[in-house]
């Protein structure tokens, strides 16, 4: 008789290649001390060969929620790890979070950073310092890579490129939501049972700055204006939504003044966080510019279209 099944790890996949097979690989590759298990949820037969560890479940609806929640049937762990297949799961990724879920039996989510990995590009660099740096950048501690170990107190400073549930927690991911916030809906109803540990890593990739990255933020910023209008708590709640809404209104109307103070600021943030070369640091201030621009029309697109639907 085989060995009861520790952990169920599911991986969305699109296509096999390139980042996939490196994040297939991570998982495969895991020290971990238990048995444990991979799912590829894709939305239709992967042409590759799959080992005893890893199964293909089909779900042609692209619905990240509905995708997720039909691995999840099919899922044997009594833990439930998710990741993204463009990131990449420190060796010791399972066993980490593992450990500390065993140890801890009233926690029911734990999260953790997601840095760049160490071949990013330039461009990927810049995506990885606007979403790092303390005060002016995303924010959420997964991103800042925050060291520690502490409960989490804003359901959006995990994500689920890094997530760990139990499995007799989990309600199912809210699939009216769509694209972008279903993981912050499920941590949100979980609360206070979810904490961050900086030990459970992922090296996940950035969109490159400026085109591929400025789009996803626009995507993500104007759902959330639409949850805003929506009156979701997580959205509605987060204090740090409305000072950035605040702060930045304040910025546009005292931008002739404001102008100077702002790139020395954030050039004085970010240079402390960034892993670009000295050369390149003068596009940050710039980069930040546009980074906040998106971010702020973006919110602001979202609940005017909330309103109109």
């Amino acid at each position: 008789m085989s060995a009861a099944v520790k952990v169920s790890v599911i991986m969305p996949v699109e296509r096999i290649g390139g980042d996939a097979e490196r994040a297939i690989e991570s998982v495969l590759r895991q020290e971990a001390p238990f048995a444990f298990e991979l799912i590829l949820v894709s939305a239709t037969q992967l042409t590759m060969q799959l080992g005893n560890a890893v199964r293909n479940v089909i779900e042609p609806d692209r619905n990240p929620a509905t995708r997720r929640n039909r691995a999840v049937s099919e899922a044997r762990g009594e833990i439930l790890a998710f990741i993204d297949d463009d990131a990449m799961a420190d060796a010791g990724w399972l066993a980490t979070a593992v450990g500390y879920l065993d140890a801890h039996p009233d926690i029911a989510i734990l999260g953790g950073p997601d840095p760049a990995p160490a071949d990013s590009t330039r461009a990927e660099l810049i995506a990885e310092t606007l979403l790092a740096t303390p005060l002016i950048g995303s924010g959420l501690a997964c991103h800042e890579n925050r060291p520690g170990t502490f409960p989490v107190t804003s359901a959006s400073d995990i994500a689920l490129v890094n997530l760990f549930v139990r499995r007799s927690a989990f309600r199912g991911f809210d699939e009216s939501i769509g694209y972008i916030g279903e993981d912050t809906s499920l941590i949100a109803s979980l609360m206070p049972a979810v904490v961050y540990h900086s030990g459970v890593r992922v090296f996940h990739r950035r969109r490159p700055f400026p085109g591929p990255y400025l789009r996803q933020r626009w995507r993500y910023r104007v759902k959330t204006g639409e949850m805003l209008r929506r009156g979701s708590a997580p959205y509605a709640k987060n204090r740090k939504i409305w000072a950035f809404l605040f702060v930045g209104t304040i910025a546009i109307l005292a931008s002739p003044i404001a102008l100077v103070p702002y790139l020395v600021f954030t050039l004085i943030l970010s240079a402390r966080v960034t892993r670009l070369p000295k050369r390149d640091w003068i596009v940050l201030p710039f980069a930040f510019a546009a980074h906040h621009a998106v971010y702020f029309a973006g919110i602001v697109w979202g609940a005017i279209r909330g309103r109109v639907r």
